[in-house]
């Protein structure tokens, strides 16, 4: 899907006004109103200034028909219900991370995790019930899968599987993306790291693509950001013990590789996605369920319905 695909409508809609609607209904495809603050930094393709998109917003009425804002939020008109909603899942997401606080500590004090980041539902504070912890993972140098086989038997330890999805775990030395879509850049500008916000930022600088669609990202917000122990005793232990593996490495690399690998290829079956699963030396992806697809067909559909009933709404 183009950033700038032109989309045919009556109505008095220009690329701007058109930028505000579908940025509004993409979110809206996962429940989620936005504040001005978010319109404006999950602004598609569009530049806008959250004073541009509020003259903008208020200044066509062909607009507002489609796009309601109140109590602070954005949201597709007649669908006020998505606010209380969107409260009641932050509630619940800041209970969930309180509660796992220790184990994404130890997930992230893992020996080569460069940068581990919240991701999904999560990284919004928009949990259904039943949610997890989805993670993105870059580590150091090519040793994704020794990490990763490192996070499920810390997690199993812990009791805690069924909590962890560590779904896309991949190498600081090779961070570009094959995959360059909306749904694959709105999942980055959503990124929320709890350490290597650095390695976040070369990430994005990576993928220039992410700015294309969304010309207005800042830097990754950095709230659920772990504190920085580079003077403590668990990162000085994190890197005695990488010291102490590194002749090791790449042994157990290959160890993990093959006994994981051969692993998921018998569950390969049970995979309603397999075309989003990437089982490369320096990048394991396990989306196996992913909702891509179906996000942006619906999405193309959301938006040439709203843009119905803002016609209908402009006839009347």
């Amino acid at each position: 899907m183009s950033p700038a695909a032109p989309m045919s409508s009556a109505l008095t809609l220009d690329r701007r006004e058109l930028a505000i609607i579908r940025s509004v209904l993409y979110a809206s495809l996962f429940e989620y109103p936005l504040t001005l603050e978010q319109l404006h930094e999950s602004m598609l393709s569009v530049p806008l200034t959250p004073k541009q998109i509020l003259a903008i917003y208020d200044g066509n009425a062909s607009l507002r028909s489609i796009v309601e804002h109140l109590d602070g939020f954005f949201f597709p008109a007649g669908r006020f219900d998505l606010v209380a909603e969107r409260r009641r899942r932050e509630a619940r997401g800041r209970a969930f991370l309180a509660h796992h606080r220790r184990l994404l500590r130890l997930v992230s004090s893992l020996p080569f995790t460069r940068m581990v980041a919240l991701s999904g539902s999560i990284a919004h504070l928009n949990l259904e019930d039943g949610g997890d912890l989805d993670l993105f993972v870059v580590t150091r140098g090519p040793r994704v899968w020794m990490v990763t086989v490192a996070m499920i038997v810390l997690t199993r330890l812990l009791g805690a599987r069924r909590v962890v999805c560590a779904n896309f775990v991949m190498s600081d030395a090779h961070l570009s993306l094959e995959q360059q879509d909306l749904f694959t850049a709105n999942q980055i500008l959503h990124l929320k790291p709890l350490v290597g916000a650095e390695v976040l930022e070369g990430f994005v600088a990576a993928n220039p693509f992410v700015r294309r669609f969304y010309p207005n990202r800042r830097p990754a917000s950095l709230e659920f950001l772990l504190p920085d122990r580079a003077a403590g005793a668990a990162a000085r232990a994190k890197t005695v013990v990488e010291a102490l593996l590194r002749p090791l490495t790449p042994a157990m690399e290959w160890c993990c590789r093959q006994a994981y690998a051969a692993h998921l290829r018998r569950r390969a079956a049970s995979w309603r996605s397999p075309d989003q699963v990437r089982l490369g030396a320096d990048s394991l992806k396990l989306h196996t369920q992913s909702h891509r697809r179906a996000v942006l067909a619906r999405f193309d559909e959301e938006v040439e319905r709203a843009l119905g009933r803002g016609d209908r709404a402009a006839i009347a």
